[in-house]
């Protein structure tokens, strides 16, 4: 991951590199699984924003690897906690 991400908004970054790439979410069958199981034990389920779903997008299309999704994905809560 380059540091851009750190210098500004990790949504912007996420943005651009999604644009950059033609990366777009598209919601599949094992995300609706995911959510009903996740609501089905009695956790709070907490939709993913955009932003989140962009990461995802970008993991699923081989433009990061894991490391830098979970990376993307923990500085991206980090800012929503902070504002």
């Amino acid at each position: 991951m380059r540091d851009s991400a750190r210098e500004g908004s990790v949504r912007r970054y996420v943005e651009e590199l999604a644009r950059r790439h033609g990366v777009v979410y598209v919601r599949t069958g094992t995300d609706a699984l995911a959510e009903l199981i996740t609501h089905l034990s009695d956790d709070d389920v907490r939709a993913n924003d955009e932003t989140e779903n962009l990461i995802l997008a970008l993991r699923r299309a081989d433009v990061i690897d894991g490391p830098t999704m979970i990376s993307l994905l923990g500085q991206y809560l980090d800012e929503c906690r902070a504002i």
